[in-house]
This record gives C-alpha cells, structure tokens and sequence, in this order.
C-alpha cells in the first residue's frame, strides 16, 4: 500500500479526532464548538478532496464533486465564527470593534464565494486548483487564482481579524491559541493545492501546531479557572469560562442580598505573632470563607483585609437570594467562628462578624481593558457592612428586609435585635439577630 494514499486519511482521522476531543472536553463553550467544527471540517476537506475527487479524472467527475468545495468552505466560515467568539469574550474598552465584526463577515463572504465557484465550476476546480502547485512554484494560471483568490483573501481577512484582537490585548492563553491557529492554517490550506507527498507534510505540521496551540490554550483556562473559582460563585466562573465577559458586561440594577463578615481582634493579633503565620492563617481563613460561598453560590466581591464582601443574586439572578444569604450566614457561624477560637491566644481573642442585607443594587463590570472588576453599588451593600461592623462575636445581623423575605422565620432562631443607629446610616435601622446555637 501506498504510503502517500493512506496519508491523507490518517490526517483526516486525525482532524476528526481532534474535533472530538474539544467537543466532549467543553461542549458547553460555543468557542470550542465552533473550533471543532472547524476540525471537523477539515476532516471532511481532506478525505473528500484526496478520496473521492483528485482520483477521478476531471472530465468524469459529476456534480457530486462540489462536496469537496463544501467542506472548504465549512472550514472557513467556521474558524471565522470561531474568531467572532473570540472576540466577544475579550473585554474591548474603547476599541471600536466594528471593523473587526465586519472583518469576520467578509472573511466568510469570500468563503461563500469559493463554494459558489467550486460547486458551479467542479470540474474546473479539480483539473486546476487541486495539486495545482504540485509541478512547481512558478506563476499559477487564470483558473488556479479563481479559486485561490477566494480562499487567500478570507484568511487575510482573518489574519487582520487575529491583529485586531491583539490590539485588546488578550490573556497569554488566548494568545496562544490565536498564533497557533494563525500559522497552522495556512499550513493545512496549502495541503489543498501542493501534491500529496508535500501536502502530508504541511497539514501534518499545520495541524500539530494548531493542536499545541489549542491545548496550551485549555492547560492555562483551567489554571485560571481553578483561581476564579476561589473568588466567584461556580455558576459564575462557568459563565464567565464559556461565554466570556459579554454577558456580564453590562449594568443592572437588581434585587439582591449582601453578606458582609470580618475578623475581629484581628490587628493586635497579626501583632503579636510571626507574619508567616498571619499569612498562612489569612489563607485558611480565607479558603473556608471561599468554599461556603460556592457551596450556596454567592459570589466574593471583595477580600479587604480579614473583612469578605459576598453578593447573593448576582451576577446570576436567584429568587430566594435573602433565604441563601440567610443560610450562609448561618455556614459562617458554624465553621469560621470555631476556628478563629481555636487560633486564639489568651492575651488576643479572636471574634467573628456578620452583616446581611437585601435590597437594590446596581452591579456590573467595572474598569478598562487592563484591569476589570465585578461592582455591585447601592445602600445595601453599605448596610451589610455596617451591619457586619454593628455585630457581636459570634452573632449574625439581619435587616429588615432580610428578615422580610425569610420563610418559614421560625426556623431560623432569629431574635429581635431593635433600633441601631449604624454608622454612615441617618436613621436607626431594624436589626435581627442570629446567635450561634
């Protein structure tokens, strides 16, 4: 057998199968879909074009043939679709980003193009665009540029596409990804049109460096997705992993609740032990507090110090918000309390505060392209904190409102705590007290 025929169908086996596996690995991410039919496609180009049409002498070759013009141009308009994904979850600033949308829809006019041509003109494309670089380099003939001109104008469309997106500057995995595809591509395009011995070659290599270039981009996500876990509800990371920042991008104003908690005696503490051990406390502290916030999907707005910021209801809407931040609250008490007593010195004890509030807010992305940060803006969250700040060791307070939307309340041992005036706050607030049981 023939080396050089059984070639082409590895490599096609090899697309197929790289199409698969970022499928099944993240088949939730409209990127990685789009990506893999892409893969898929040029499976598809591959065999078809090598098995079926360039064995057949064009002169018998049927209508059937403008399948292999198809398969081309699916790849094509795909990697352009998988580029506008790209750029969607990349955070513009004040970058215009019209030119590079249009971009992609002209890189995807010229990929219709070349079907239209291939499919009318099937025989044509076979006898000359096929392997039609295979005798040399020298200048190509009318009929090979019909079909070139196409395919080479929507992949410098795309390579500008690519330029575009460097101007945002994206993370380094994504970096990664983008000039592995922008120097894989071309390799895998050139296999169309140069002979079988050099085209095994050069869609091999193009579709390795694709391949590191797609992986690299998938080892770096997880380890940021492992951070962003620490930080944001589960649901959120997800969001923000699949479909980028776009859908929190905007601002809304919504009802949600705040759960505010702190430290205290945490100053003179920190002083009167090494700072290793501060650091080391700090970190504990700091990934329990995380863990109970994911286990009731509350996502951390802010770590200031030994105080945590946490939003209920936002980014993603719940209906029960204040029930959540209710039973948070209580996680907290039973977990975080413990173990600052246990850290306590006979000369330093150490408390622990909570606040809860529900109410409007307005929340959203905040920041420029270099550096961004999830908001939240409203009286509730000054509340929460002064609620937090107002609270004995050991003792949760809610507001009014919190204490409002609760059901069943006797479930949740709560005790009237009466009018506080809270600092920042003109009138007095009505505050509910739960105490560790």
């Amino acid at each position: 057998m023939d080396p050089l025929n059984t070639a082409p169908n590895v490599l096609a086996i090899v697309s197929l199968g790289m199409a698969l596996a970022f499928v099944l690995s993240d088949r939730r991410s409209v990127t990685s879909r789009m990506l893999a039919c892409a893969l898929a496609s040029i499976a598809a180009s591959i065999y078809v074009n090598t098995a079926w049409i360039e064995p057949v002498p064009p002169d018998e070759l049927g209508p059937w043939a403008g399948i292999g013009a198809l398969t081309d141009a699916a790849a094509m308009i795909f990697s352009a679709q998988w580029l506008l994904q790209i750029r969607r979850t990349i955070p513009a600033g004040d970058l215009d980003t019209r030119v590079g949308d249009w971009l992609v829809r002209i890189a995807q006019f010229w990929s219709l193009l070349y079907l239209a041509l291939g499919v009318f003109a099937y025989q044509l494309r076979a006898e000359y665009f096929l392997t039609g670089l295979s005798d040399g380099w020298g200048l190509p003939p009318l009929e090979f540029m019909i079909f070139a001109a196409p395919l080479l104008m929507a992949m410098l469309s795309m390579a500008f596409v690519i330029r575009l997106i460097m101007f945002r500057r994206p993370e380094y995995s994504e970096s990664v990804r983008l000039i592995g595809f922008l120097i894989g591509a071309p390799l895998i395009a050139l296999g169309l049109v140069v002979g079988q011995d050099i085209a095994a070659y050069t869609t091999s290599v193009g579709l390795m460096i694709l391949l590191v270039g797609a992986v690299q981009f998938h080892v770096l996500e997880g380890q940021k997705g492992a951070f962003m876990g620490r930080f944001l509800a589960p649901q959120v990371a997800e969001l923000v992993r699949r479909e980028g920042l776009k859908r929190t991008m905007g601002s809304d104003t919504v009802q949600l609740s705040v759960v505010a908690c702190d430290v205290r005696g945490f100053t003179g503490y920190a002083e009167a032990i090494p700072s290793e051990r501060v650091i080391r406390g700090l970190r504990s502290y700091y990934d329990r507090v995380g863990e109970i916030a994911a286990r009731h999907g509350a996502t951390i707005k802010d770590y200031a110090g030994d105080g945590v910021l946490m939003l209920v209801g936002a980014p993603l809407p719940c209906d029960n918000h204040a029930q959540i931040a209710v039973a948070l609250a209580r996680d907290l008490q039973r977990e975080i309390a413990p173990m600052l007593e246990q850290w306590s010195l006979a000369h330093h004890q150490l408390g622990f505060g909570i606040g809860v509030a529900t109410g409007e807010a307005t929340v959203g992305i905040v920041g420029g392209a270099s550096r961004l940060e999830y908001a939240a803006v409203g009286a509730v969250v000054n509340r929460a904190a002064r609620l937090c700040d107002a609270a004995r060791s050991g003792e949760a307070l809610l507001d009014a409102a919190t204490h409002a939307e609760i059901q069943p309340q006797h479930q949740y041992n709560l005790r009237d705590s009466g009018q506080r005036q809270l600092k920042g706050i003109d009138t007095p607030v009505a505050t509910y007290a739960i105490h560790r049981a």
